[in-house]
């Protein structure tokens, strides 16, 4: 049986990280091929996964960035008869059957043209869970989250081949919010999903995201929303709205609420895998 999905890897100096991640999908219950972009990092790539096979490194000679690496991938990847392309960050942990499962929905829903899945972030030092997040699964409720932030996890995401040959790849004109212009531009022309299931193991580094890339991301963000603006839907106007305040509040204030946020959904039972 031929190889129906490859999996894309970004990788900057991810050298604690990397081999786990890659293992992660190697062994799970469906065979893949592994493509990583290694986007110049100080110890080469290759040298960290020698000796695995399906697995393909492509080094950069300059970091350029992961929409930039990401789509150095993909154009290797569309050049080969793949069906599915999954996303794989170089510090993230897919459960066995993640791929499996998400291959099997796309099989089975033809219209869709990107399937994420539910997530459970830990923290990189003690391994704790920090967070079991859920998305809708039903693609209009994905499409009226997006109008705010992307209604998948990119780090969960497999998509189409025959939908990125539709719409194209990354744009590099958003360098801090790619994954989510993309999801767009796929939702304009398919439907979306999500696994209801979690499949994927997000790590959440302990220092946080910087001030300055956080900026740039909602920067970013809101070029994107005023690009897919809907003047009739009232879900445009907030999302840009959240948009604006989350730029000009005090960090503060946004860190605490965020925090408020993320405690009750961690003591939200309903929002934790089921032990059985």
């Amino acid at each position: 049986m031929p190889t129906v999905i490859a999996v894309l890897v970004a990788a900057y100096n991810a050298d604690k990280t990397i081999r786990e991640a890659v293992e992660s999908v190697l062994s799970g219950s469906l065979t893949c091929d592994v493509h990583v972009v290694d986007d110049c990092s100080a110890t080469p790539v290759a040298d960290l996964l020698s000796g695995y096979d399906n697995v393909e490194v492509i080094r950069l000679k300059r970091n350029r960035g992961p929409a930039v690496a990401r789509n150095i991938g993909l154009s290797k990847i569309l050049a080969k008869q793949y069906d599915y392309v999954a996303i794989m960050d170089a510090d993230d942990i897919s459960m066995p059957n993640r791929l499996a499962k998400q291959v099997c929905f796309l099989d089975k829903h033809p219209r869709v043209g990107a399937v994420g899945s539910w997530t459970r972030h830990f923290d990189e030092h003690s391994g704790e869970a920090t967070l079991y997040r859920q998305r809708p699964a039903d693609s209009a409720a994905i499409r009226n989250l997006m109008f705010f932030n992307t209604g998948i996890s990119h780090a969960s995401a497999v998509f189409r081949i025959d939908a990125l040959r539709t719409v194209g790849i990354y744009s590099e004109n958003y360098p801090a919010a790619e994954d989510y212009e993309l999801l767009r531009r796929i939702g304009a022309k398919y439907d979306l999903a999500n696994v209801p299931e979690y499949l994927l193991a997000y790590r959440v580094p302990s220092q946080g995201q910087s001030l300055g890339r956080r900026r740039r991301q909602l920067i970013d963000r809101l070029k994107i929303q005023l690009r897919y603006f809907a003047p009739l839907n009232w879900r445009a106007w907030a999302g840009v709205a959240q948009t604006v305040v989350s730029l000009v509040a005090p960090v503060k204030l946004v860190h605490a609420i965020k925090l408020k946020v993320l405690h009750r959904q961690i003591a939200t039972p309903d929002a934790r895998p089921s032990s059985s």
